[in-house]
């Protein structure tokens, strides 16, 4: 991770988050090129490091179109500076690919952070970022239903399953998950609370 923090968009008890750079390729392609991590996120595996360098620059350009705040952040273990993953908090795509109003939170993590609560406590940074910081009124999760993994995680930072939609992502069906900023508690969010 370079030493540069001053653009961190949040912060966590084991996880830093801040926006994607170039000098990110190595890591963000040893998650990207991952089938695994891939497989139910609508992509195929990134397979060299000029694929993973047109993602972030994608990145970067999709990320100045979002409002202010929002966008698809590199996150890394605090302890150790190692890539984790990739933590979104932005406008869901419609049908049509044009961007809605319900603004997104997700995470795509390597998959040698899996299983050790980390995709737990970046969605609770998330929402703690997106309710606190931002000053959003909703939030919005979306999870292709055979992806048990992130429908665990949905459920335990407490989201509220709306049943499935296809609204969003050019009407793929998906499990549909909110939260509104009145029916979330910090009391529940201690875990992967920002500092």
């Amino acid at each position: 991770m370079n030493s540069n923090l001053t653009d961190i968009v949040f912060e966590t008890q084991r996880l830093i988050a801040r926006p994607w750079r170039l000098e990110d390729a190595a890591a963000g392609l040893s998650l990207y090129s991952d089938p695994e991590v891939v497989r139910f996120i609508g992509m195929e595996p990134i397979l060299g490091m000029d694929g993973m360098l047109d993602m972030l620059r994608r990145i970067q350009q999709r990320n100045e179109m979002f409002p202010r705040g929002m966008g698809g952040f590199a996150t890394f273990e605090r302890e150790t500076g190692e890539l984790v993953g990739n933590l979104l908090l932005k406008p869901l795509p419609g049908v049509s690919g044009s961007l809605t109003f319900d603004i997104e939170i997700g995470w795509h993590l390597r998959r040698s952070h899996w299983g050790r609560g980390f995709a737990s406590e970046g969605g609770r940074g998330l929402l703690r970022y997106g309710f606190e910081t931002l000053g959003l009124d909703r939030l919005h999760a979306v999870v292709e239903p055979p992806n048990e993994r992130s429908l665990n995680v949905a459920r335990a930072i407490g989201l509220i399953h709306d049943g499935r939609t296809q609204r969003y992502y050019s009407g793929i069906e998906l499990e549909h998950f909110q939260v509104d900023k009145a029916d979330w508690t910090t009391g529940s969010l201690t875990a992967g609370a920002p500092r």
